[in-house]
């Protein structure tokens, strides 16, 4: 993650990655690009407190999920992983319960799940199986959904302003997230010693 000062918001906005998230008590601005990923917002008006995740799979049990020709197969990964969207999302709730938020409290905002036009087979998308991952678990934390843009076939560039939970919005090409994420998934090759179960085509 990084700081960058955005002339168009007159502030500084902090940009986090696949794998990443950030918690904010100071109404800070934060942002992602997202392709097939998913990034949730959560929000506890009472103290004031947001944070937002990003991350690419929902858990490790997935196999042969593809991403824009990467494949992860029978992965065995330790949970501990941030980009799993089980992990993810626990992180963030107790990270955010940390600074003082309150569990029952918690709105959520969710956004990504981009898809290929090409999908010869018409099988369930990264994209579409991380929606879904996401609408059951925040279902099962009893977090409603105040809004939600997923799907389709384009990228998204989000702004989270903390201070007033409102999210700034904008489409982008879905390729160049998705080449985005694929650095993040080459990441995974350097695991390959110790982690030999994760095959890249």
């Amino acid at each position: 993650m990084y700081r960058k000062f955005d002339s168009k918001l007159k502030s500084q906005v902090l940009t986090i990655f696949a794998g990443e998230y950030y918690v904010s008590s100071g109404g800070e601005i934060i942002s992602t690009v997202l392709g097939s990923c998913i990034s949730v917002c959560l929000y506890d008006k009472d103290s004031g407190i947001g944070g937002m995740n990003h991350f690419m799979l929902p858990d490790s049990k997935n196999e042969n999920l593809h991403l824009s020709g990467a494949m992860l197969k029978d992965e065995e990964l330790t949970q501990k992983s941030m980009r799993y969207g089980i992990t993810s999302m626990e992180v963030l709730i107790a990270e955010m319960m940390k600074k003082g938020a309150s569990r029952k409290n918690l709105t959520a905002k969710i956004f990504g799940g981009g898809k290929l036009l090409h999908n010869p087979r018409n099988i369930a998308s990264v994209g579409d199986r991380n929606i879904g991952f996401t609408k059951a678990f925040l279902k099962m934390e009893g977090i409603p959904i105040l809004s939600e843009n997923v799907g389709s076939y384009h990228g998204r560039k989000i702004f989270f302003l903390t201070e007033n939970n409102s999210i700034f919005l904008k489409k982008v090409q879905l390729e160049p997230a998705l080449t985005e994420e694929k650095k993040y998934m080459k990441q995974l090759e350097e695991l390959k010693s110790s982690q030999p179960d994760i095959t890249l085509f």
